[in-house]
């Protein structure tokens, strides 16, 4: 998702691997400020789940929520800071789109965040592979966040569930042909996704002179 190798070589985070069949954090459907019906279908009949790893950085808390509640403005703070970065854009109504030149495209929004959580619907198109076509996917992105002390002050932990469902005949032929590559290729997705935000708010915490003037750019 980044190229960030500059701003991440040193990045003194712990990373453990999630085991590979740890316990679904409850996921409160109930409470989902929209999307009940398609998240709740998408839990009960995943075409693929995968899990991120357990990473505990020191941020300030603050700068991380403020990067999940504004992707687009992350992926601003990537390139100021030199990274290439890929484009999400506020689509306006509290979602956001991810496009490539392949045609894939998503269109995303919060259903749901606590103090613990937070769970985005997505749904849009996607090419598995450059020579196949197009499919429909609707998912399910669960981030689970916690805030914990460090020795230099504040910490966040924090690892994501992705949780997949189509319909196409064309992926699930895919995802058969890949095998257990494909749900690496996921897990290897979801290290990046975290990374996206883990590593910017490190960053800026290890980098206060410029953390204050970035943000103020942002906001």
């Amino acid at each position: 998702m980044v190229g960030a190798a500059g701003a991440t070589a040193a990045m003194p985070f712990t990373r453990s691997q999630a085991p590979a069949s740890p316990p679904i954090f409850p996921i409160p459907v109930q409470e989902l400020s929209a999307r009940q019906e398609a998240v709740q279908q998408i839990l009960r009949d995943p075409t693929l789940v995968a899990r991120g790893p357990a990473e505990k950085f020191a941020c300030k808390p603050e700068h991380y929520y403020f990067f999940l509640e504004h992707p687009d403005r992350a992926v601003t703070a990537w390139r100021k800071l030199g990274a290439k970065c890929v484009a999400i854009t506020d689509r306006g109504s509290g979602q956001f789109g991810w496009g490539d030149e392949f045609g894939s495209d998503l269109s995303w929004e919060t259903v749901h965040h606590d103090p613990n959580m937070r769970i985005w619907y997505a749904h849009g198109k996607v090419r598995p592979a450059p020579l196949l076509p197009l499919v429909n996917v609707e998912l399910v992105l669960v981030m689970h966040h916690a805030e914990t002390p460090s020795a230099s002050g504040s910490a966040i932990e924090h690892h994501a569930e992705l949780f997949l469902h189509t319909d196409s005949k064309t992926a699930l032929l895919f995802a058969r042909l890949m095998g257990t590559s494909t749900t690496k290729a996921a897990e290897q997705g979801l290290t990046q996704l975290q990374l996206f935000f883990s590593a910017l708010s490190w960053y800026l915490d290890q980098h206060p002179d410029r953390a204050e003037k970035l943000m103020r750019e942002l906001e």
